[in-house]
């Protein structure tokens, strides 16, 4: 199946604008998620930041500190964009963000017999007066 690149753009219009967040990422699965083409894009890639999000977010949805495993973050640098999945604490994690509105989503199985996910929108905007990350 063909990848139209164009539908990025209205998925980053309804990350922004969207309220019910399960729409948003049924999208997002709908047009890129399930393309083998999508998949096929881009590259293994290295966030420091949004791994920080992905385990800060996580860790708010599970009530506990967590372990982040499997790790895996594909970026298309022409889009600015990153998506991805990982472990969180046993629980599966699929995540999809853009670089230049620092914004994004993630969403975490909590519950395999009951089939229960739970879908938040995050901003990598440093907080003024917070100390940068280094870049060692």
């Amino acid at each position: 199946m063909k990848v139209n690149l164009g539908r990025l753009e209205i998925l980053k219009k309804k990350l922004v604008a969207e309220t019910d967040f399960y729409r948003v990422f049924n999208y997002f699965f709908d047009h890129f998620g399930e393309n083998e083409a999508f998949l096929d894009l881009g590259g293994p890639t290295r966030h420091p930041t949004l791994e920080k999000i992905i385990a800060q977010v996580g860790g708010g949805l599970l009530g506990t500190r967590v372990v982040l495993m499997n790790l895996l973050l594909i970026r298309l640098p022409e889009q600015g964009f990153i998506h991805g999945g990982c472990v969180l604490n046993g629980h599966v994690v699929n995540f999809f963000y853009f670089e230049d509105i620092q914004v994004g989503m993630m969403a975490i199985a909590l519950s395999r017999k009951q089939g229960e996910t739970k879908i938040v929108r995050f901003s990598g905007l440093t907080v003024p007066g917070e100390p940068k990350p280094s870049l060692n």
